[in-house]
């Protein structure tokens, strides 16, 4: 065993290689393939399956791990010619994109995938999952209150999970808690003492993480926002970049960047697109404003001060770091390379 970030990655023994020879053959057979799948021996501790199919003989390097995070995956060398094939019990869509582009191919077993691409057999298919999830009563653990849960586990992640704690602090029922705790271990995103899998349900929130921002040309002075207690401006929350920048990740913003504003509702935000102009570039707006995805946001006890002296509070980094990694470019660049400050008193979950 090795480690690549600090996270230890398996390099198979020759048990564990016939068992991956059986497990991809019977992948090929689910989509019709007449392939023949067998051991081609170790080298420096590291697997090698021989497949032929229509008279072409292929050898891949075959890895096999539980998960990976995507800053590992960037550090595997690179295979151009596709003959490189990782084996995972759950891969984040993140990781998938950057295996293929380190010409990677992978067997996501929990969600039944199998991509291999490689001169003479490429292959992008659903396949039948090895590793099955429990039946939940949940399908989709990702709903309005599962991202809020999520949400709260990433804040929390040294904390087992208990669903009476955890509805007292969300105001949700402990049986929907509960359901959605099984639903997450059933996506291989709880490990077995209920703490989060990190960083794993980071990513697979970022997935799910969709805050709709609108571009202000416009916004109130703060006294006539304070004035209208509808608003509940008090609980309005700043994220992304301009956040970012404040809480020390490793993007540049100046102090009059247009800050990206979470507002509790729909109402407030129908109140100030109603009233504000509209910006007609996205490089002319003064600021932008979103319904907070779930109301941990903008909840007063996960709020950090600006330290640029800001008139609005920071989300928490957490979220902030969810903002980020919703730009697949730059933004998910600088969320890998972003370590808290240990001050913050926040874990890094990404």
């Amino acid at each position: 065993m090795v480690a690549i970030c600090g996270v230890p990655l398996v390099f198979v023994d020759q048990r564990t290689l016939n068992d991956l020879a059986d497990e991809l053959a019977a992948a090929f057979a689910q989509l019709g393939l007449t392939a023949t799948v067998e051991p081609a021996g170790l080298r420096d501790n590291q697997g090698r399956l021989a497949v032929e199919a229509d008279g072409r003989r292929i050898e891949l390097d075959v890895l096999t791990r539980a998960d990976l995070r995507p800053a590992a995956a960037r550090d595997l060398p690179e295979v151009p010619d596709g003959s490189g094939l990782l084996f995972a019990d759950r891969l984040a869509e993140h990781t998938r994109e950057v295996l293929r582009d380190r010409g990677w191919g992978w067997f996501d077993r929990r969600r039944g995938h199998l991509r291999l691409w490689c001169p003479g057999l490429r292959l992008d298919a659903a396949v039948a999952p090895t590793a099955a999830p429990e039946a939940t009563r949940v399908r989709d653990p990702f709903s309005p209150t599962g991202r809020q849960l999520a949400l709260w586990l990433l804040m929390h992640p040294g904390e087992p999970a208990s669903p009476r704690g955890i509805s007292r602090e969300l105001g949700v029922s402990a049986g929907q808690v509960s359901n959605l705790l099984q639903a997450l271990s059933a996506q291989a995103l709880l490990r077995r003492d209920r703490t989060p899998l990190v960083p794993e349900l980071f990513w697979a929130l970022v997935d799910h993480w969709r805050p709709r921002r609108h571009a202000l040309a416009t916004i109130p002075p703060l006294d006539q926002l304070a004035a209208a207690p509808e608003l509940a401006s008090k609980r309005w929350v700043v994220g992304d970049t301009r956040a970012a920048s404040a809480l020390g990740a490793p993007v540049a913003a100046p102090p009059d960047y247009p800050p990206d504003l979470y507002v509790p509702d729909q109402k407030v935000l129908s109140w100030l697109l109603n009233r504000c102009e509209m910006a007609p570039e996205y490089g002319r707006r003064v600021a932008t404003v979103a319904v907070a995805p779930t109301p941990l946001v903008v909840d007063r006890r996960f709020r950090f001060a600006d330290p640029d002296g800001g008139p609005w509070p920071l989300a928490h980094p957490v979220m902030v770091a969810l903002d980020l990694a919703v730009d697949r470019s730059r933004g998910r660049e600088v969320v890998e390379a972003w370590d808290p400050d240990p001050a913050l008193g926040v874990t890094r979950v990404w």
